[in-house]
Order: C-alpha cells, then sequence, then structure tokens
C-alpha cells in the first residue's frame, strides 16, 4: 500500500511538472524560421531610403554594399537607384568619388486651378486651314495623372504607369493628365475640342494622382527615354510635357539632362504661386512656359522670372477631362500643354530638327506681347510662324 501511495505521488509530480512547462511554453514566443540577422536589422540601426545618383558607368556597388544597403528601384537609362541604407553610412556615402548626390524621395503638386480661346490665340487653327501640318508623326510623352483610356474625343498612341501594379493600365482618376492632353491633342471631330495638334501621338506617361513623386516621375522620364531603344523606330518620344512643379531635386533633374541628352525637348509649366520659377520648369534643360490670359494680359497666378522661356494662354482654358467629359481648369499647367502641342505641330513641317533647334525655333518665332522677358520670356508663342513661317492668323 505505501509503495502505491508513493508511486502516485510521483506520477501526480510528474503531471504537474509538465503541465507547469506546457503552460510556459504557450506563453513563450515562436521563433522557428526567424532570421535573428533580420531581427537585429529591424531592432538596430535606423535605415533611411536615399535616391542615389553616380557617374554613368560607375554605379558604386562596393560602397553601397559597404554601406549595408539594400537596391529599393533601379533605371535602365537613368544613372541612379534608390536604396535603403543605415542613416548612419549616408555621410560616408555622399563623399564616394562615384556618387553625384544623395537625396530622399521628394512629392511633386500638379500646378493647375480648377476654375477656351486658348488654341485659337496661338493661330493653330490657321495652320490646319492653310497646310496639311496638324502634328502627324510626332509622338508626345504627357508626364501627369495618367488619361481617359475611353474618351471620345481622345485617341491615344499609347501609355505606360508609373504608379498602377499593371504598368499598362494609366487610367486617370483624377483628370488632370486628360485636361492636358485634351489641349495638345484633342481629335478635331465633331464633338467637344480640337487640340493644338490633333494628329500627334500622344502617351500618356502616369507618374502620380492627386500628388507626384520624384520616384515616379524619374521612372517616366526612364520610360521616355526608353522608346528610342526599343525595336519600334516610330515610337520614339519628341518632346514632354510636364505640367506640375515643387523644390529642387538633382536625382530629377539628372534624368531631365539625359533626356534632353537623347534629343527629347522638355517643357514644364512654371507654377502658380506668383513668385519664383519652381522646378522642374527652372532647369537648364527645361523650358519654362508661363500663363497668359484673354487680352494677352500675365495670369495672376502664373510664376515669373529669368527661367521664362515662352508665354502660351492659361487662364479659363476647355479642355477633355476624366469620364468622358470636359471642363475649365487654369493654370501654367494648361500654358505648357500649348507650347508642346505647338513644338508638335512644328516638329511635323520640320521632321529634321533636332530638340535643340526647336526650341530656337520657338522663341524666335513667338510674338512679342508687350510684358518684360521675366512675365513674358521671348514672348506669346506663335504655333502658325513656328511651323509655316507666317504671321496671317488673326491672333
Amino acid at each position: 500500500m505505501k509503495k502505491k501511495l508513493m508511486a502516485f505521488i510521483g506520477l501526480l509530480a510528474i503531471m504537474l511538472f509538465t503541465w507547469g512547462c506546457s503552460s510556459d511554453m504557450t506563453t513563450a514566443p515562436d521563433t522557428s524560421g526567424t532570421d535573428l540577422t533580420s531581427a537585429m536589422n529591424s531592432n538596430g540601426a535606423e535605415r533611411v531610403s536615399v535616391l542615389v545618383g553616380f557617374v554613368k558607368g560607375n554605379r558604386p556597388d562596393a560602397a553601397l554594399t559597404a554601406a549595408g544597403g539594400s537596391i529599393l528601384k533601379e533605371y535602365k537609362h537613368v544613372p541612379a537607384v534608390y536604396v535603403s541604407i543605415p542613416t548612419s553610412a549616408r555621410n560616408a556615402l555622399e563623399r564616394n568619388p562615384n556618387v553625384l548626390y544623395v537625396e530622399q524621395e521628394m512629392m511633386r503638386d500638379y500646378i493647375a486651378q480648377t476654375l477656351d480661346w486658348g488654341v485659337d490665340r496661338t493661330d493653330a487653327d490657321y495652320v490646319w486651314a492653310n497646310s496639311s501640318y496638324t502634328g502627324t508623326a510626332i509622338n508626345v510623352g504627357i508626364l501627369d495623372s495618367g488619361g481617359d483610356m475611353d474618351h471620345p474625343d481622345l485617341t491615344w498612341a499609347g501609355g505606360y504607369s508609373a504608379t498602377d501594379s499593371d504598368p499598362t493600365y494609366w487610367e486617370d482618376k483624377v483628370g488632370h493628365g486628360t485636361h492636358v492632353a485634351g489641349i495638345i491633342s484633342a481629335d478635331n471631330n465633331d464633338i467637344g475640342v480640337v487640340g493644338v495638334a490633333p494628329d500627334c501621338n500622344v502617351y500618356a506617361v502616369q507618374v502620380g494622382g492627386r500628388r507626384l513623386s520624384t520616384l515616379d516621375i524619374i521612372e517616366g522620364i526612364d520610360w521616355v527615354i526608353a522608346t528610342h531603344y526599343d525595336a519600334d523606330p516610330n515610337n520614339d518620344i519628341h518632346v514632354i510635357n510636364m505640367s506640375f512643379g515643387g523644390g529642387g531635386s538633382d536625382a530629377e533633374e539628372a534624368a531631365l539632362i539625359s533626356a534632353d541628352n537623347e534629343g527629347i525637348l522638355c517643357i514644364a509649366a512654371a507654377g502658380n504661386e506668383s513668385g519664383a520659377v519652381s522646378a522642374p520648369a527652372n532647369y537648364a534643360c527645361v523650358m519654362a512656359i508661363a500663363s497668359s490670359a484673354s487680352g494677352d494680359i500675365f495670369s495672376y497666378f502664373s510664376n515669373y522670372g529669368p527661367e521664362i522661356e515662352l508665354i502660351a494662354p492659361g487662364s479659363s482654358i476647355y479642355s477633355t477631362y476624366k469620364r468622358g467629359r470636359y471642363a475649365t481648369m487654369s493654370g501654367t499647367s494648361m500654358a505648357c500643354p500649348m507650347v508642346v502641342g505647338a513644338a508638335a505641330l512644328a516638329w511635323s513641317a520640320h521632321p529634321t530638327y533636332t530638340n535643340t533647334q526647336m526650341r530656337d525655333l520657338l522663341k524666335n518665332t513667338a510674338e512679342d506681347i508687350g510684358l518684360t522677358a521675366y512675365y513674358q520670356g521671348s514672348g506669346l508663342v506663335d504655333a502658325e510662324n513656328a511651323t509655316i513661317g507666317s504671321t496671317l492668323g488673326d491672333n
């Protein structure tokens, strides 16, 4: 009997001990499959994501590795990478002789105000009526919020999205990109409006929604440059429209210099703050466009300064809009595509021109409307004079 009692007590002790261990195990974290190195990194040094520009052909991979960096985004034709690095490694990376800049992602705002005469004021209609030039075979990239893919008054040549998981889906949910596209190339048909160069080929390059990031803008520029290297010789982008602005970005400027070197004419809105010209319009490789209102007066909202090269109608412009609609909008965002459309029209008449020659042509044929160079640059864009060399339109 005593032996049985002792055995029972021993069994009871083992059960209690086992139950106690099981209870502890249910509250302990499951570390199976845990990467201890990753856990240490996540709880250790603070990290920052930055754009790193480098001397072309000399990507500092060794320095990035030594800094503990991991590449988040690469570009095919722009010498830059977007990486995650420990914050403490940034200064050393900036001192690398192959590194041109290290900067964080920046956000952009569209330059427009929700608020039809502008196309007529550029005398584009005189060109269509008195010549065969309508922008045919000229390719335009619109870096913006995308485009209304089914708008009845727009014929798209194609597009690309830097913001959607499907790069072939660039539907405009904002309306800004669709409005810009209509100013450049709305179809010359029986409905809606007509653009400055109605037969040019427009490509929607979606680089943002309500706001834009320099990361996506650079990706859009990279895609535009890539059209000059793909198997299709007919889709090379001639000119890009950038109706957005903000603070300066070395990475964005470097990307646009690459585009300019590729022969692409880069044109941007000056901005709507009644102050200094914003980026990217203030980069030397980009044409900065101010806005005028009816009666050839300076739009009250338009930015101005020594960077301004041309002025164009931008107040109360009626154009295409999202969901198959139309809208009136104001801003240097609307003036910029007036110049882009004029460039497409003139380039169809001068197909052998380089981007530098086209830039000079647009300035040399502009109409002096009596403002100082800070406000009008070389003058108001004249699509007729730039395309067919006459000034017989009704202005």
